[in-house]
């Protein structure tokens, strides 16, 4: 993610609210799309970037926000959110918090990537929007489970996955290799980007590597994911075990994974370390295993702490493809 200066000179980063080094207001500015630092004058901000008069977003006072608006009270990325958790419970302003910081993350990398929802007028042709809900309980005192997906443009987070010891234990079950809640948007917003996009730009090209959805019944894939698990050679042409259950997850598991790959190339670029055309017209396969040499660096880096590799060291021909096809659904 890329970074950026507060009027002193120390770093900015993403979800940086005030500057450690001269306690400056910090955020993202609505006007100029970078995050900067504001000067308080006679009760408002002025961003020291662009020198717009702007306002804090209204989710800044329950440490949700940190972005900066001109005009309105809610920020565009949070008004992407339609349901939030019982803020009755002190614990859930915290998991609202890290699901924003994540909502955000991913809204903000679409944007930059010229995906959907940010193409044409997709967001009022297909609109995505974000809930965030605990479980509940019925009039009958039955308790009724939030399930975390997507439907219709409408993506369901359980507030249980902000919870870290909950997710971890959740992964270990499962036997995921990663859990994260970037990872929870970045899955779902694929199943978001194949209902209200892939299929419209190129359904040949889906159905050739990813298979013809409608074909095979979804319950009944899930149900023998679940019995059998996936097959032995899954790593030959998927880039994880649960793609292998149906053509919407195969979609699904790839966007995660290009949206992770492009993720460290836009650090990767902002940091120095490399170099990267992250344009739509960029050689797709060239990127990938151009970004998957830094990806190796950063896992010897997570193997020294003892945490879980970021990324394979090589995918498949058949992947690259599939992650190639992700590519082109961009659009300047």
């Amino acid at each position: 993610m890329k970074t950026g200066k507060c009027r002193c000179g120390n770093r900015i980063f993403f979800n940086s609210h005030t500057c450690v080094a001269c306690e400056a207001m910090l955020g993202r500015c609505s006007e100029c799309q970078d995050l900067a630092s504001f000067t308080l004058n006679h009760k408002e901000y002025r961003c020291d970037n662009c020198g717009v008069t702007v306002q804090p977003c209204q989710n800044r006072d329950h440490g949700i926000c940190n972005s900066v608006v001109k005009g309105e009270r809610i920020c565009s990325w949070c008004q992407f959110t339609t349901s939030i958790p019982d803020l009755s419970n002190p614990e859930n302003t915290l998991r609202w918090s890290n699901l924003e910081t994540a909502k955000r993350r991913l809204l903000l990398q679409l944007s930059d990537l010229g995906l959907p929802p940010f193409i044409e007028n997709l967001q009022q042709t297909h609109p995505l929007s974000f809930q965030f809900l605990n479980d509940t309980v019925d009039a009958d005192g039955k308790p009724q489970k939030t399930i975390t997906g997507h439907s219709d443009g409408v993506i369901t987070i359980n507030l249980a996955e902000a919870d870290s010891v909950h997710r971890e234990r959740t992964r270990v079950n499962l036997g995921e290799p990663q859990r994260t809640l970037i990872g929870h948007m970045r899955h779902e917003v694929g199943h978001y980007i194949d209902w209200a996009w892939a299929m419209q730009v190129d359904p040949e090209g889906y159905h050739r590597l990813f298979g013809d959805p409608d074909s095979v019944d979804y319950s009944e894939a899930m149900q023998r994911h679940y019995d059998n698990g996936a097959p032995a050679n899954w790593a030959d042409e998927h880039v994880s075990a649960y793609a292998t259950m149906h053509p919407w997850e195969d979609f699904a598991e790839t966007v995660n994974a290009y949206l992770d790959i492009m993720a460290i190339a836009t650090t990767a670029n902002d940091q120095g370390r490399a170099a990267f055309d992250l344009s739509p017209r960029a050689d797709r396969e060239q990127l990938i295993n151009d970004v998957l040499d830094i990806a190796i660096e950063v896992n010897e880096y997570n193997y020294d702490l003892g945490l879980l590799p970021l990324l394979p060291e090589r995918f498949p021909q058949p992947v690259l493809e599939k992650l190639a096809y992700v590519h082109s659904l961009r659009r300047d």
